[in-house]
């Protein structure tokens, strides 16, 4: 049983944790920022928040261990798990759309199936050709961000570097977003199956930027969050009154947000695995 399992049987684990969550400076600035704007809807601004998927909302990669597993199932792909890890220390982004173009010939129904699967599993990782991959699950602090602002009225969307399928299941069945709302690397279909091309804009630096105002039009969100300096250029469009969140320790991205967006607009750092830092500040077995 996991600690997030763990948690659903504690009532006073439960409440102790969502208290940590409310002592965060970026919940405290949400709450404000919202008694500012109040009922004015945002004095004319706009109620949209934009987010990253891996990493951000999900502690670990939904796409990653789809493909994974995959390998575990032992589907002939043409990517090794160590030759796709090399490529994403090489050049991130590319590896990103190489995976999902190694998903050629699969069928939606599996994808789909696989990816219900792992989000459904109560283990932490699994194991795949030596190694340990992270069995995505949601980050709480992030997932009590996106229920506020749900319950203020904001539409969320959510645009990822994970493929398309995957991406919608997760964002739909852990954070209640609409699928119309959630894109990520679309692989072209043939029939029911995946082939090895993509469509534009492909969701990646400032593709993920199309891809948001291909969903929105070029309407300035108010909360933006990533874990990936690949991801700047979505900080960038965030409103000048607004929220940027990094999630996780890359300091190199926090600084440079610190340094290049708009003095106006609040930065914060966030954990990544949020029930990870309460287990440890609090001694959680």
């Amino acid at each position: 049983m996991n600690l997030i399992d763990s948690l659903q049987h504690s009532p006073k684990a439960l409440t102790d944790i969502f208290s940590f969550i409310y002592q965060s400076e970026l919940i405290q600035n949400l709450l404000e920022q919202e008694q500012r704007f109040g009922e004015s809807h945002l004095g004319g601004k706009n109620r949209i928040a934009l987010y990253d998927l891996d990493n951000t909302l999900l502690v670990g990669d939904i796409g990653d261990a789809v493909y994974a597993q995959l390998l575990i199932d032992g589907l002939p792909l043409p990517l090794s798990w160590k030759e796709y890890r090399s490529m994403c220390k090489e050049n991130p982004g590319f590896a990103y759309v190489e995976v999902v173009r190694a998903l050629e010939g699969i069928s939606m129904e599996y994808i789909i199936r696989v990816s219900k699967h792992l989000l459904q599993s109560n283990q932490d990782y699994l194991y795949c050709e030596g190694e340990p991959i992270r069995i995505p699950k949601p980050n709480l602090l992030m997932m009590e961000v996106v229920r506020l602002l749900r319950d203020w009225h904001y539409s969320i969307f959510i645009v990822s570097a994970s493929n398309d399928i995957s991406a919608k299941i997760a964002g739909s069945v852990l954070f209640d977003v609409p699928i119309s709302n959630i894109a990520g690397i679309k692989p072209m279909l043939m029939g029911r199956k995946l082939t090895s091309k993509v469509l534009e804009p492909i969701p990646i630096g400032t593709g993920k930027v199309a891809q948001y105002r291909l969903m929105t039009g070029d309407r300035m969100p108010m909360i933006v969050a990533t874990d990936s300096m690949l991801d700047f250029p979505i900080l960038e469009i965030c409103d000048p009154d607004g929220i940027a969140i990094v999630v996780g320790e890359n300091e190199e991205l926090y600084l440079k947000a610190k340094e290049e967006l708009s003095l106006t607009i609040h930065i914060h750092q966030v954990p990544n695995d949020t029930l990870l830092l309460f287990q440890q500040q609090h001694r959680v077995a």
